[in-house]
């Protein structure tokens, strides 16, 4: 009777990275609570948590021992991720009670609308050593900025830095900050009908003079996929999403494009858009972020698989 009340209670979630390289489903009661925890890789990756137990979590395509893994401070922890685009999905707990072994990023799971579900938060910061952010180990941007302000950022394990010179990104930022529900960025939006982030991407939009991403190119994911335009760049070793980096096509390529992802691959040539949430020392808590529908404007739309 007990077994039949859980079932009765449980409904199941089906989530994917964005690839489709890995799908999987989880019988979990109605998502109305998530974590939010605000160590430096979760406040890097934007994710949010929910805890099922292990026997509820299935594997419909892909492999969990595929997915690229990484670990940290005390090792206690086994973060995973899609090692093609990015995509966070999970992290083990090995040593961790029976029904905490594993946490699913709510933000792969299909049709969720997180907007509307309470956020519980984690003091994820308050263990272990303090994390030093590591320091840009490339070039300085060439722009010059009147008023600029260099700001330094990286993924979490420090294999890919970034530079940007910029005004500064607080409440005084006048250029655009954008939070877009296309289908990497956003999986369900602040908006009814919108779908929200896979990737929880926070965008400025500096041009390609101001910015400079350094690191091994062997160490550098670039995921490209519909009209393949911009190729969104993440760490291989710890998943931290970083920019939208101009993806050249050839001629053959272009024309085969519609006049408006034309528009947008020219547009694009001299931006190099970054995560904010990768740069070190801005308040996110201060932005003023503005909502874009890139699920209408980029065609054709994103189909869950």
């Amino acid at each position: 009777m007990t077994e039949l009340k859980e079932q009765e209670s449980n409904r199941t979630y089906r989530g994917n990275c964005h690839c489709a390289a890995f799908v999987y489903e989880v019988d979990l009661p109605e998502i109305k609570t998530v974590s939010e925890c605000n160590c430096s890789i979760c406040t890097k990756k934007g994710t949010l948590w929910v805890m099922p137990a292990p026997e509820k979590f299935r594997v419909v395509k892909g492999a969990e021992k595929d997915l690229s893994s990484y670990k940290f401070g005390s090792e206690q922890m086994i973060h995973k991720f899609c090692g093609n685009c990015g995509t966070a999905i999970m992290v083990d707990f090995p040593n961790g009670p029976p029904n905490m072994k594993i946490a699913l990023n709510v933000r792969s799971i299909q049709d969720l609308d997180t907007l509307k579900l309470e956020r519980k938060p984690f003091n994820g910061a308050s263990y272990g050593a303090q994390y030093e952010p590591p320091a840009h180990r490339g070039p300085r941007p060439t722009a010059k900025i009147e008023g600029g302000k260099l700001y330094n950022g990286s993924c979490h394990c420090g294999a890919v830095t970034v530079a940007v010179i910029s005004k500064p990104i607080d409440e005084t930022y006048e250029d655009t900050i954008i939070d877009c529900n296309c289908s990497i960025c956003e999986r369900v939006s602040r908006y009814p009908d919108r779908v929200h982030a896979h990737n929880a991407y926070i965008w400025v939009k500096p041009d390609a003079d101001q910015l400079v991403l350094s690191g091994e190119d062997d160490n550098i994911g670039r995921y490209t996929f519909s009209h393949r335009i911009l190729a969104k760049t993440f760490c291989k070793t710890c998943g931290v999403p970083l920019t939208n980096q101009f993806n050249p096509l050839t001629e053959e390529e272009y024309n085969a494009l519609t006049e408006k992802a034309q528009f947008w691959h020219k547009w694009s040539k001299d931006k190099h858009p970054v995560n904010v949430r990768v740069l070190h020392g801005v308040d996110l808590k201060s932005l003023k972020i503005h909502h874009v529908d890139g699920k209408t404007e980029h065609q054709p739309g994103y189909v869950n698989p």
